[in-house]
């Protein structure tokens, strides 16, 4: 997907998302990926089981990131404030309060709360292909084509490997997914090789390289786990993305 990618050849344009826009990629995420309303976790002992690698310490957000900021200054009025001023800071004090009452209510920081949190909003850069990013803050998180499932960016992922299930290619396999080669099935199949049952047909996984701690890249099931190792030959897992391509390299991107 990204093996030559060029901000200026590649990308069409960037967008800031409407509201209801975001509301509906928000929960199409959570649907997708059913551990993003997990509980945020802070460390290893934290992480969801069972995850081969546990991601890096996640930094607490400031309190500021989730609190109403007071933008309004005091006016100093005659009559004490009276009339239809008192009204005015009366009905927003009230709704402030309601806002904050709503967010105690949300429950516990979850793992969506930690990488999109509720009050950011959500960049969209549309590519070449009808491929499009979404970022944060100019950081790109997700990514998808046309309208089709969500992909973690590698980066992401990295932070939070529950995203993806895992398979693992041998070390012989190492530097041609490197390369950006699709993976075979004998990678998977050897010894070192990891291919978890259950997996269907283009399904997205996170592709581990024996002795590695990270994925090393993103691909899609060419076929069903079981039809791979009925097979035992043949390409195994389309590569989308790995580390050290042209998207790898990218740090920020859009809005």
């Amino acid at each position: 997907m990204f093996k030559k990618f060029s901000v200026k050849e590649d990308v069409s344009g960037s967008t800031s998302l409407k509201s209801s826009v975001q509301r509906t990629i928000r929960q199409q995420l959570l649907e997708q990926f059913p551990l993003l309303s997990a509980p945020a976790y802070r460390d290893e002992a934290e992480a969801p089981p069972p995850v081969p690698a546990v991601p890096e310490e996640v930094g607490e957000e400031e309190d500021d990131d989730f609190k109403e900021e007071e933008t309004g200054k005091k006016k100093k009025g005659k009559g004490g404030g009276k009339g239809d001023k008192g009204g005015k800071k009366g009905k927003k004090a009230a709704k402030e309060d309601k806002k904050e009452d709503e967010e105690d209510d949300e429950g516990p920081r979850t793992l969506m709360d930690d990488i999109w949190p509720k009050k950011e909003s959500l960049g969209l850069t549309k590519c070449h292909d009808r491929i499009n990013i979404y970022t944060l803050n100019s950081v790109p998180l997700f990514m998808n084509h046309y309208d089709g499932p969500f992909i973690p960016t590698l980066k992401l992922l990295h932070k939070y490997p529950v995203l993806l299930p895992h398979v693992q290619v041998d070390r012989g396999a190492i530097k041609f997914l490197l390369a950006g080669a699709n993976m075979m099935a004998p990678g998977l199949l050897s010894a070192g090789g990891a291919l978890p049952d259950g997996l269907e047909k283009d399904a997205v996984v996170a592709i581990h390289a024996e002795g590695k701690a990270h994925a090393a890249g993103i691909g899609k099931m060419a076929e069903s786990a079981a039809a791979v190792r009925k097979s035992g030959k043949g390409v195994a897992v389309e590569v989308l993305c790995w580390v050290g391509d042209d998207f790898w390299k990218i740090d920020s991107l859009g809005l």
